[in-house]
């Protein structure tokens, strides 16, 4: 079905028919817009400093001053530990700066996304792509394959191994997705242990909801944000979220043995 790819014989694949992608620039916007019309104020550049816990709200100290609500939700990101410190919280969060790279093939009707799916190669060293959309170019990063940085320290420079590693794979595997190399984007992960969300009542402060995204949480984020919402407004939500509760044995057990890794994850099933 799709010839582009060059796989061995013992590859195993799982379609999903009417899958698809999210248009990240496009659906933040749309985001923003509509929670400014549901009255929200979305203040840019405005960084929060600490949450403090104060009887019946929750304060919010920012560099554009202090905020007092009811109820607080979290989408920190590699930020996270920064404002569970001012509560007295540490979780076992790994922060690693990963990046994506646009190759500008000249087989651009081979790449169109209605003949190339948004594919992902699981093995210890894992890789996922994208058809041409956006750019002109089709788009692949190596997952979980970055350093790990903390949100200070991280660059925006490409790091020449994953890249390396990206280039070899395609080269094996999908070799005329590659072309000249238009640009490289980092970003960031943030995962527990296990690579599970956390989407719960920050313990001891049932006023503070968090998500923690895992490395993969955009595409979730309309979803995630409807559960975040329950629970700061209903304490509950329709959705079943056992599995990223914050007293998880991956956040609570110093001991719990990171998995986030492809390889350990490989390795694990």
């Amino acid at each position: 079905r799709w010839p582009q790819f060059n796989l061995p014989e013992d590859a195993r694949g799982l379609y999903q028919a009417d899958s698809g992608l999210v248009d990240a620039r496009k659906a933040n916007a749309v985001h923003i817009a509509l929670g400014r019309l549901h009255g929200a104020a979305v203040l840019d550049r405005t960084p929060i400093r600490a949450l403090r816990s104060v009887g019946d709200s929750v304060e919010v100290e920012t560099d554009g001053g202090t905020f007092a609500a009811d109820q607080v939700v979290v989408a920190a990101g590699a930020w996270s530990n920064v404002l569970l410190g001012s509560l007295g919280i540490e979780w076992p969060l790994t922060v690693t700066q990963e990046q994506v790279t646009y190759f500008a093939t000249p087989h651009l009707r081979e790449f169109a996304p209605d003949r190339f799916p948004v594919w992902i190669w699981r093995a210890p060293q894992g890789f996922y792509g994208f058809p041409v959309y956006g750019e002109v170019a089709t788009k692949a990063g190596q997952d979980a394959g970055g350093d790990e940085v903390t949100a200070d320290t991280r660059t925006f420079e490409p790091n020449p191994g994953a890249h390396d590693r990206l280039i070899r794979f395609l080269e094996a595997r999908i070799p005329r997705f590659l072309g000249p190399e238009l640009y490289t984007k980092t970003c960031l992960y943030t995962m527990p242990p296990d690579r599970h969300f956390v989407i719960d009542a920050v313990p001891g402060h049932p006023r503070i909801t968090i998500a923690v995204d895992g490395g993969h949480a955009f595409k979730f984020a309309t979803l995630i944000g409807k559960i975040l919402s329950q629970l700061a407004l209903d304490g509950k939500t329709e959705y079943p979220i056992e599995a990223f509760r914050a007293d998880r044995p991956a956040i609570t057990d110093p001991t719990f043995r990171p998995i986030f890794r492809n390889e350990a994850v490989v390795h694990q099933s």
